[in-house]
């Protein structure tokens, strides 16, 4: 096997352990909503406390991995899988807190050792496609398979199983090798002005945020269109699964002068998606709209991410835009309760649109500005004051 294709399954295996816990969140909630003493809004709030881990980590220990790279990559799986045979086993609220906290803490050590791999790298956002693609697509295997396990008493099986995906996948992030001294000090990031980073930072707040918000309320929509349960998890856990195709458009891209196009046609697509999904009923209509969600998303985020990370000499900008989008999501699901319960699927999908559109208005400014400074040429790092 080539040295590039094992780094990229490296990549992509740590990228699968570090977010599973994001994207199978609400069988999480459920899982500990039925311990008995738990309460599901209680079951939320513990269930948080492992995204907060990964912004912990995120802001405490983001260099940890440049002078530690095998004990952060041996602490991150053993963390993380301890976290979640905890999570199986014990009770009470302060234990099971512990526990999402560790599980986060170990995400988050995991989710370094790609940015401080990736940091500096031209054309990034190829990379960070391959990335989302691979890890995506097992990501979504792994809710698929939980959302079809039948209901069990109790918290169930689902933090055994959690582990387990965690067990699988351990051996292949070793693949990701150490940066050489060479290696770092032959890093050459291309800086990016505070506006710009600030405007991309922002663009990443709405984009997930309006992506956590609509999946949210999507089993409020499956009631609406009168979906069965059993078939709404099926179209999430499917939707989540093929959605990740767009991040194909990302991983493929040899041209970065092509970057506003692909995102404005990704964030087109979202715009659709969200019109179809909230406005027109039936099962053909929210699955097809989850699907469309996902591919603008995946489409979208890895150009942004691959910006940041250009600049990135040691992985420190990425791993805190980490927190900026657990935060975008955070605030996203938030709000949507509210707005969509108050104002209907018709206006909460208005609302999201225009927010799309924003989050359009701002990607044009950041690309011209990347164009006007060279770095439209495959390769071609800018180096600014």
């Amino acid at each position: 096997m080539q040295s590039g294709t094992k780094r990229i399954i490296g990549l992509s295996a740590a990228f699968a352990i570090a977010l599973n816990g994001s994207m199978v969140m609400p069988l999480i909630v459920m899982a500990l909503s039925r311990i008995q003493g738990i309460t599901e809004s209680t079951a939320t709030i513990v269930a948080s406390v492992e995204i907060g881990g990964i912004a912990l980590y995120s802001l405490l220990l983001p260099r940890l991995v440049k002078h530690a790279h095998f004990n952060v990559a041996l602490g991150g799986i053993a963390a993380l899988i301890v976290g979640e045979l905890l999570t199986h086993f014990v009770d009470g609220i302060g234990m099971l807190t512990a526990s999402r906290l560790l599980t986060g803490l170990g995400e988050g050590a995991l989710f370094s050792l790609i940015t401080h791999d990736v940091a500096a790298e031209a054309d990034a956002e190829r990379f960070w496609g391959m990335i989302n693609l691979i890890g995506g697509v097992c990501m979504g295997l792994l809710l698929y398979f939980l959302s079809t396990l039948a209901p069990d008493t109790g918290r169930g099986s689902i933090f055994l199983w959690l582990a387990a995906f965690g067990v699988l996948l351990a051996p292949f992030i070793f693949l990701i090798q150490p940066k050489t001294e060479q290696q770092e000090a032959a890093k050459a990031p291309a800086l990016l002005p505070k506006p710009i980073v600030a405007l991309i930072l922002f663009v990443i707040f709405l984009v997930y945020g309006v992506q956590a918000g609509q999946w949210a309320v999507s089993g409020y929509m499956g009631e609406l269109s009168k979906i069965p349960v059993v078939t709404v998890g099926f179209f999430l856990a499917l939707s989540s699964i093929v959605g990740f195709i767009g991040a194909i458009v990302p991983a493929l891209t040899r041209n970065p002068s092509h970057r506003l196009r692909y995102v404005a046609l990704g964030l087109l697509v979202m715009g659709v998606a969200l019109y179809i999904f909230f406005n027109i009923g039936g099962e053909h209509a929210f699955l097809f709209g989850q699907i469309l969600i996902n591919v603008g998303f995946y489409m979208v985020t890895p150009f942004m991410t691959g910006l940041l990370t250009e600049s990135d000499k040691d992985g420190v900008l990425v791993m805190r835009t980490l927190i900026i989008a657990m935060l975008g999501a955070g605030v996203g699901t938030a709000l949507t309760g509210e707005l969509f319960t108050e104002g209907g699927p018709g206006q909460f999908s208005a609302i999201a649109i225009g927010v799309v559109a924003i989050v359009l208005v701002c990607s044009v400014k950041v690309f011209h500005w990347a164009l006007a400074q060279g770095r439209n040429e495959p390769g071609v790092i800018t180096q600014q004051e």
